[in-house]
């Protein structure tokens, strides 16, 4: 595993009108590790996200993924770039007029020149890493929200992305389906070698998958450091969260 980042971000500030929701915020995400943004609602940490999905304007110089900055890629560069990487969101963002199968082989369809079998084969495959090998033919509506998150995950990493983003990806989860939400998260890690970056307030899956935790407090950074450390912290506004779901990590 390299030292090297594979997210570097450096002074990176936004308002929206007079409202300042990031302040020089800078921060590094490691290789092979599941980094988690941590944050009181409006707190910025989806802002954060955006910023790294390119989906707020950026001044160079501010954000680097991969050792590029994503400010000053060309259309042909951008594309490639969202190719590394891997979103699963909030909501799942699944189309609920396919089946299962065609949400997830999307991305190959649009980005790919494989036959149709190879793309039936990595669908299965993926389905099969999230424990949904009998849904390939279902359709959204056909699935329990766990479900649907797992099916929003195959998704996400149908293209074998290094980079995985999860906003809030145990929203509506009950604490079964969200426990088997985070090791499947593991899983992908372990066996994929995936670096990882959640955007969650859901104590028991920080203490479940977490490596390091940034925390964003009032437009700002007031932690950065593993969980270990974020567990040993004299940080106040950390010792409250931490303090909200006592547990052990598993």
């Amino acid at each position: 595993m390299s030292d090297q980042p594979i997210i570097q971000v450096r002074g990176l500030s936004k308002a929206f009108d007079e409202r300042i929701v990031l302040s020089d915020i800078s921060f590094d995400v490691y290789p092979e590790e599941i980094t988690v943004l941590l944050g009181g609602s409006g707190s910025g940490k989806s802002t954060i996200l955006k910023h790294l999905l390119g989906l707020y304007p950026l001044e160079p110089d501010i954000v680097r993924i991969f050792g590029r900055d994503i400010a000053t890629m060309d259309d042909d560069e951008q594309q490639k770039f969202y190719m590394r990487l891997g979103v699963l969101y909030q909501n799942g963002a699944l189309l609920n007029s396919l089946p299962l199968a065609d949400n997830i082989s999307l991305a190959l369809e649009q980005h790919s020149d494989l036959p149709d079998n190879l793309i039936e084969e990595m669908v299965r495959m993926k389905l099969s890493l999230v424990n949904l090998e009998d849904a390939y033919d279902l359709f959204p509506s056909e699935l329990s929200g766990g479900m649907l998150k797992r099916a929003a995950l195959a998704r996400a990493i149908i293209m074998d992305p290094p980079l995985l983003f999860c906003d809030e990806p145990g929203s509506g989860l009950d604490p079964v389906s969200l426990a088997g939400l985070d090791q499947l998260i593991l899983n992908l890690k372990k066996q994929l070698g995936m670096t990882i970056l959640i955007v969650t307030h859901e104590v028991a899956s920080v203490m479940r998958i977490a490596d390091r935790i940034i925390f964003v407090k009032d437009s700002e950074i007031t932690f950065s450091g593993t969980l270990e450390e974020a567990l040993a912290s004299n940080n106040q506004a950390l010792k409250d969260f931490f303090g909200k779901g006592k547990g052990t990590r598993l």
